[in-house]
């Protein structure tokens, strides 16, 4: 049963945060109150967690994440043509396209568009080619440690080999020991073994 609101006590803030809280608020000539820091606060961190919790929108080109708000160029002759990326499409001259088709429209059907695009992320100044930055996200991926999962599928992988190998020993052992068993057999029997038999 959920407590009303009236009857809910407020929690203790613990004395070391509250003292650092208005050591802080003195410092730093805030006109507000301890209370009144600790209100914002408790909004701000409620409105981050709910913007965290939001599903990222964006532009999945193969391994490289664009997100909403990320732009792309491409030269064709003297002249830069533009595209945004806006929600989860790539909007070049009005309709959605992928960044290949971008630049067939603009250069032609020969062109690779990883050479040819370049793409400036949301908050940034500087334009970086598509090319280097599939770099960047291929060393990084690279670099990361597996997960349990990956590293469970990497271990059944290893043990499924060594254990082809093993088989092929096997069997590559006794193929030996048959053919070494047919070499020490005599070609013909002895003829007293053969008189045995039709006793």
């Amino acid at each position: 049963m959920n407590t009303p609101r009236s009857q809910k006590t407020s929690p203790q803030v613990p004395p070391a945060a509250y003292d650092e809280l208005c050591d802080f608020l003195h410092q730093s000539g805030s006109p507000l109150t301890p209370a009144e820091a600790i209100a914002s606060a408790i909004k701000l961190w409620i409105a981050k967690s709910r913007e965290d919790a939001a599903p990222v929108r964006g532009y999945q080109w193969k391994q490289l994440f664009l997100p909403d708000g990320t732009r792309l160029r491409v030269r064709s002759g003297d002249i830069w043509q533009g595209a945004d990326v806006i929600g989860d499409d790539l909007i070049f001259r009005g309709e959605a396209v992928s960044p290949n088709q971008m630049v067939q429209q603009t250069c032609g059907d020969a062109r690779n568009a990883w050479l040819e695009l370049w793409i400036r992320f949301p908050g940034e100044k500087n334009w970086t080619k598509a090319a280097q930055l599939r770099a960047r996200q291929n060393a990084l991926t690279a670099k990361a440690p597996m997960t349990p999962a990956d590293a469970m599928a990497a271990a059944a992988k290893a043990m499924s080999a060594a254990l082809s190998t093993a088989l092929t020993l096997v069997e590559h052992a006794n193929h030996q020991s048959q053919n070494t068993l047919e070499r020490r057999l005599p070609r013909y029997r002895r003829a007293h073994d053969e008189l045995d038999d039709i006793h």
